[in-house]
């Protein structure tokens, strides 16, 4: 089981005008360049540091760093805490609530079986984050983990916490941070999450890069943990996005893939994306919605699910089935280019608009399915999963040097 402990947090000291959405970011891999520039421009922004690399290089981000420690503009907490982490968002016009804790967690190898990946992931990445956590000796960010369920109230722990810093982001999103350091509460959250595996939900590169860092570092304790926020499956809030893929530079005629298509899928014609949605909605096998540059839309079915798991998952279908078997089988198959979008209307404007040649919307794969791979030990393909709000980075960061 895991290793999940209460930690001292290094946590921003906020001047009396200062709003801490001047501290905080989404993750990394999500902020675009012009983001990345307004992030940038606020002098002690989180994403100063974990984007601050000029080609992979994060000595002078990790001097910023050490600069705004040494000025008390990070603080750390006396005691070992944990932190409530909640976030308030609207789902199809409904307000959800999700509640994560967020401590340290033993980065150990996926072999121990306590720990599950269910995604691929990138080695430059990997090694681009391992840059940044040899430079800061610190983690920045929170990876996301999930846990089967909670058998405590959390609802009452937040209540029970004071509150440090509450927010409202771009998207209608409320970040709230509490602190938990009462020892009977944090000896409780410790005894739980002993008794736990977890699933790697969002992170992968940097729980990766975290147990590298710790093999190359086994003299000191403190580096062989990893900043984690932990929620379970069974929160209300919890819920997967789909990332569609929109595809540009591939040269084809309609009716050509159509025909080649047909030879691996059930394809049917429908009128406009809200029968993409229906039909997506009430599938029970492997279904995609096909968006072609002639402004027609179909309906993609695999029938016939190998016994594999993965061919359950729809986004597996489409790797191996629609991208490699047919789109790269075609003459310009080899040039093509591939994008990702989680919203279908948002895809249906972009094709609208011109310049993409083919969307592919693809369904999101269960909660149950994505523990079920997992415990199957395999792996989804990069960019199945999209879970929705992300982990914000910056509330909360775990320092391994004193």
């Amino acid at each position: 089981m895991v290793d999940f402990r209460p930690f001292h947090g290094l946590l921003p000291h906020l001047s009396n005008n200062e709003d801490i959405a001047e501290r905080v970011s989404p993750p990394y891999d999500i902020i675009s360049a012009r983001e990345q520039e307004e992030l940038q421009s606020k002098p002690y922004n989180i994403a100063r540091i974990t984007l601050g690399g000029a080609d992979g290089n994060y000595e002078q981000a990790a001097a910023l760093l050490d600069e705004w420690i040494a000025t008390g503009k990070l603080i750390q907490d006396a005691d070992d805490c944990y932190y409530l982490y909640r976030q308030s968002f609207q789902d199809n016009g409904k307000w959800l609530t999700r509640n994560g804790i967020i401590g340290v967690l033993r980065a150990e190898g996926y072999e121990a079986g306590n720990i599950m990946p269910h995604e691929e992931t990138f080695p430059q990445v990997k090694e681009d984050r391992l840059n940044l956590l040899r430079a800061t000796a610190t983690h920045c960010e929170s990876i996301f983990g999930l846990y089967d369920r909670a058998e405590l109230d959390m609802d009452r722990i937040a209540d029970a916490a004071p509150r440090l810093f509450k927010t409202t982001d771009n998207s209608g999103t409320v970040h709230q941070l509490h602190r938990i350091s009462d020892p009977t509460t944090v000896a409780e959250l410790r005894d739980m999450f002993s008794t736990k595996k977890i699933l790697i939900a969002d992170g992968h590169h940097r729980y990766e890069t975290a147990c590298r860092y710790s093999r190359e570092n086994r003299q000191d304790e403190r580096k062989a943990y990893v900043l984690c926020t932990m929620v379970s499956s069974q929160d209300r809030g919890m819920f997967v996005r789909p990332t569609h893929r929109l595809i540009r530079d591939l040269g084809y005629q309609p009716k050509d893939l159509l025909e080649r298509m047909e030879k691996r899928l059930y394809i049917r014609k429908v009128r406009d994306a809200g029968a993409i949605a229906e039909a997506l909605e009430t599938a029970t096998s492997p279904t995609f919605g096909l968006l072609l540059r002639d402004d027609s839309m179909f309906i993609a079915e695999y029938p016939d699910p190998l016994g594999d798991i993965l061919w359950s998952v729809d986004a597996y279908v489409c790797q191996e089935v629609i991208l490699r078997e047919i789109l790269y089988a075609l003459p310009n198959g080899n040039e093509m280019t591939i994008e990702y979008e989680h919203d279908l209307r948002s895809a249906v404007e972009q094709m609208n608009g011109g310049g993409l040649d083919l969307a592919i919307i693809v369904r999101a794969p269960s909660l149950e399915m994505v523990w079920k791979v997992a415990q199957n030990g395999r792996k989804m393909p990069k960019k199945t999963t999209y879970f929705w709000p992300k982990i914000w980075s910056g509330f909360v960061l775990y320092r391994m040097k004193r």
